[in-house]
């Protein structure tokens, strides 16, 4: 037998009780977002004595509050989000909107021009003075002019993906920011195993991609203030796909997001998601160690994209987005 559970702080209040909680990460997205769902009004309890006949839960909550939401089976419960209170929606149930520590980031303002930064030590930079710390294996990437006068860290993330045409990858675990290439020197955070048929609920979204149906040459050409170029290249065949960057114009970097922007396109593996059980615990850049009795081919080991939790009086599900072939 499973008995739910949850241990959830808002601010100063610990073991919030919830209807619904939903919570949502990505490699692709640098935002972590949960929604908290509790009742319009609670009763307060201290030290097992109820202090408040009936509180306003919409006037207990605002916007900055710290949120770390444990849930779990039979009193063995996983941190799956820490936060930050975005914003508290006045609705029957009252719902609370959370944002991971990019929250950190958005209200923090940044000044000054950088020449001929690596990527990590910019991120040291924007995260200077907050409570981010920043992963391993951030790969040596070179940019060469990033303008971050009044600017937050959240919109400097974004420029980078946007000059990157989004092949810079940017996301939390907690409070630790990763950064990398995506589809490149993929190295897994942990892994978990799923058995379809098993301890998997539902997996008929899963479709089998094969790099031999997606044949494509990929250019970057990385525009210099004096007008000279530089052009990196990746594959030998297929469409040509030309991209162009004024902000990063070293070749090494160029070349890196050359072999990133190709491997998108041809990198084998499933598109689409698993619907699990709450546990075993999974999230986004762990190793999913796939196995179907049934259909033998559909097994190895994959990359999880993205994780949706959703808690309640529903029950406990884990929706898991599976990609890259590990």
């Amino acid at each position: 037998m499973f008995v739910l559970g949850s241990d959830i702080t808002i601010g100063k209040y610990k073991g919030v009780k919830p209807h619904e909680v939903k919570i949502t990460k990505s490699i692709f997205e640098y935002v972590d977002r949960a929604k908290i769902q509790v009742p319009i009004t609670a009763r307060i309890v201290r030290a097992g004595e109820v202090i408040t006949a009936t509180a306003e839960t919409a006037k207990l909550f605002e916007e900055g509050d710290k949120v770390v939401i444990k849930l779990g089976y039979n009193g063995v419960l996983k941190t799956e989000f820490e936060g930050f209170v975005s914003r508290v929606n006045f609705a029957a149930p009252l719902e609370i909107e959370c944002e991971g520590y990019s929250y950190q980031l958005r209200k923090k303002s940044n000044e000054g021009t950088l020449k001929n930064i690596q990527l990590k030590d910019l991120l040291k930079i924007i995260t200077q003075g907050t409570d981010i710390v920043l992963g391993d294996d951030i790969p040596k990437f070179l940019i060469n002019k990033l303008i971050l006068k009044d600017k937050d860290g959240c919109r400097i993330l974004e420029e980078l993906q946007g000059t990157s045409k989004q092949l810079i990858k940017f996301y939390f675990t907690g409070n630790k920011l990763y950064a990398g290439l995506l589809f490149t020197n993929t190295k897994a955070k942990a892994e978990v195993k799923y058995r379809l048929g098993w301890n998997v609920l539902k997996d008929n979204n899963l479709k089998l991609r094969q790099a031999r149906y997606d044949k494509v040459q990929i250019v970057w050409i990385g525009e210099k203030p004096d007008g000279s170029k530089v052009t990196a290249r990746a594959g030998t065949e297929g469409v040509v796909k030309t991209r162009t960057s004024h902000t990063i114009n070293d070749k090494d970097s160029l070349q890196q997001m050359a072999d990133a922007d190709l491997k998108k396109y041809s990198y084998d593996g499933y598109e689409g998601k698993i619907t699990a059980f709450g546990q075993p615990y999974c999230e986004p850049g762990y190793k999913v160690i796939l196995t179907d009795e049934k259909y033998k081919e559909r097994g190895g080991n994959y990359l999880a994209e993205k994780t949706e939790v959703n808690y309640g009086m529903s029950g406990f599900r884990r929706i898991i987005d599976i990609g890259e072939k590990l």
